[in-house]
């Protein structure tokens, strides 16, 4: 099927960048974008990008079901207490299923035609918790396709976006300990419980994450800020939606220090955060 759209040129799977002009004024606001913002760190970043006044940024909140996106976003205002308008005025809502690469071309074209460009991707999505009667194939397909594929395409398809920003944006990763070959070899270090199940297919999903995240950086870094930038583990349904699951057995931060995140994008200096190559 050819490809109809004023990013991207070809067809298939070999799909190039129609166009890589910058934008040549900024629209006002940073425009972000996170995936996996439903719960947990995405959702808590989202919170504060959309409802702390010192903060200028217009966020773009994709998600696979709309009606679960405009949900949140209601949960937000009510939460925040803050008004639909305003919260209407500070966050968008965007359709993308980060499994399928033409439903993230469609988001990206999206984008474009309303927006123009994008100053900052967030690659938070995950998938937690899978059933425990999933054959190990299962578990690790649905695992690489989430956590690696998904925002492997996002980083590449969004890219483009980025690039026309009128000044340097941020491709930022949300990696986990769980990825890091030392750390998970280390039998000195003090583990907490583990999750039911084989937790094989996420740890390795993760250190692939951890990789396309480096790559990034040792080949965009001249364009684009690429940073990894871990809270944690921290309050969320990614190990179940029990109490003591999400909790982490109470062994988990606040999700919101996810005003981190945020800060270090607000600053553009650091603030004592390391990025890749750092």
């Amino acid at each position: 099927m050819a490809c109809s759209s004023p990013l991207f040129k070809g067809n298939g799977n070999q799909v190039h960048f129609s166009s890589k002009s910058k934008a040549t004024t900024t629209n006002g606001s940073s425009y972000v974008s996170i995936t996996g913002a439903n719960s947990g760190v995405g959702y808590a970043t989202y919170q504060v990008l959309a409802t702390t006044p010192d903060y200028d940024f217009h966020v773009i909140m994709p998600g696979r079901s709309l009606d679960k996106v405009e949900a949140s976003r209601t949960e937000l205002a009510t939460s925040c207490s803050v008004t639909s308008s305003d919260i209407s005025s500070r966050l968008s809502t965007l359709k993308v299923d980060v499994t399928d690469s033409s439903s993230i071309r469609a988001a990206a074209d999206a984008v474009f035609r309303k927006w123009g460009y994008l100053d900052v991707l967030i690659n938070n999505a995950v998938i937690g918790a899978t059933s425990l009667d999933d054959d190990t194939s299962t578990r690790f397909t649905m695992r690489m396709q989430t956590t690696v594929t998904g925002p492997a395409v996002m980083a590449y398809v969004f890219r483009l976006l980025l690039l026309k920003a009128p000044v340097k944006p941020y491709s930022i990763f949300v990696p986990s300990g769980t990825g890091s070959f030392a750390r998970t070899a280390d039998t000195t270090r003090q583990r907490g419980p583990e999750p039911p199940g084989d937790t094989s297919a996420y740890h390795a999903s993760k250190a692939a994450f951890n990789m396309i995240a480096l790559k990034g950086y040792l080949r965009y870094r001249e364009e684009i800020k690429v940073f990894a930038m871990t809270t944690g583990f921290v309050v969320s349904n990614l190990c179940g939606k029990s109490e003591e699951l999400r909790t982490g057995w109470r062994m988990t931060g606040d999700h919101r220090c996810a005003r981190d995140h945020v800060e270090y994008i607000e600053e553009r200096e650091g603030r004592g955060c390391r990025g890749i190559g750092e």
